[in-house]
């Protein structure tokens, strides 16, 4: 199947199971809806220190531009921030929401009751604790649509384990990701900073590519995902299968996300119309559900109808080895 196609099997499986879309709603009301967890007084105090540093500063005018613009951004995310985002802890770990992306406190009970962290120590717990019941969340919906997508394609694989295994391995890959971003930007963070006393803009330059080697190394690893939910691969194994199969079929996987960011970023345009204080929001809370369990149901067609290729590159590549191993001058 080609890409286009395995997107729209992923639709007419949701289609035929719109249960499978319950989960990203009901996150999305209650994010909505809910209260809202502000770290408002912690954002203030970063605030304030940045403050008295840009004092420091203030003869160099493009450092100051830089302090101010941060402030705006601290003062935006300490009235609209919700912590309670982290119930969808990245893509594909969780259950997909809208509100994060719609940064609000409005809705239409007259808005959200904020409950403040004033501790860092508190917010510390709170966010791993809420990162954690995410993946659960996610290990639920990604079981579902796994189990759902076997079902319809009539596959003979064995398809995900129990919630709880499940969770166990996505816990397992999100603490592999945290710990390879923190370290990625902490030593990013080290270089801007030693560049921007030379040039902002050759620091915002060094930024912009790394942007672009994290989401380059994150599309040729993405497919881990489905092998864990389908085929109860161990972490080292799916992501040295994802890394197998965006390299021998590149330009179909390519394709594949180029559809996806299309429809789904295209779409999120729509569902963000109606204004977040109006109950029409309702409306785009049940089209992004839908059309994201959409996504990831075509995300695993996919992953499945590449098996039996992937298979037979992995043989190839076995035997290339050992034809490199028995013929040293022949594998150079």
């Amino acid at each position: 199947m080609g890409s286009l196609a395995c997107i729209t099997t992923g639709f007419e499986t949701v289609a035929r199971a719109p249960w499978l879309a319950v989960p990203p709603v009901l996150l999305d009301l209650f994010l909505w809806l809910g209260p809202r967890l502000s770290v408002a007084p912690i954002l203030q105090e970063i605030k304030a220190f940045f403050v008295q540093w840009s004092a420091t500063s203030a003869a160099v005018p493009e450092v100051g531009d830089a302090y101010t613009l941060l402030g705006q951004i601290l003062d935006e995310l300490s009235a609209n921030f919700n912590l309670f985002t982290l119930l969808n802890p990245a893509p594909l770990l969780g259950v997909p929401a809208l509100m994060p992306a719609r940064l609000t406190a409005l809705n239409p009970l007259g808005g959200q009751i904020a409950i403040e962290i004033t501790s860092l120590l508190v917010f510390t717990v709170m966010a791993l604790a809420l990162g954690l019941f995410g993946l659960g969340l996610g290990a639920h919906f990604l079981g579902s649509i796994g189990r759902r997508v076997i079902t319809e394609t009539e596959s003979s694989l064995p398809g995900p384990s129990t919630i709880w295994v499940l969770w166990g391995q996505l816990l397992k890959v999100g603490s592999l990701i945290l710990a390879v971003l923190l370290s990625f930007a902490m030593a990013l963070s080290f270089l801007a900073s030693l560049i921007s006393l030379v040039s902002l803009t050759l620091a915002g330059l060094v930024l912009t590519l790394a942007s672009s080697i994290v989401l380059f190394v994150a599309l040729h690893l993405v497919f881990a995902i489905p092998a864990i939910v389908q085929l109860r691969r161990g972490i080292a194994q799916a992501l040295k299968e994802s890394l197998l199969l965006t390299r021998s079929d590149f330009l179909h996987v390519i394709l594949l996300f180029g559809l996806i960011g299309v429809i789904s970023q295209g779409l999120r345009v729509v569902w963000m119309l109606p204004k977040p204080d109006s109950w029409t929001t309702v409306v785009g809370l049940v089209g992004h559900a839908f059309v994201s369990t959409a996504l990831t149901a075509a995300l695993m067609v996919f992953y499945q109808e590449r098996l039996q290729y992937l298979e037979v590159i992995k043989r190839i590549y076995a035997t290339r080895l050992k034809e490199a191993k028995a013929h040293p001058l022949i594998g150079e």
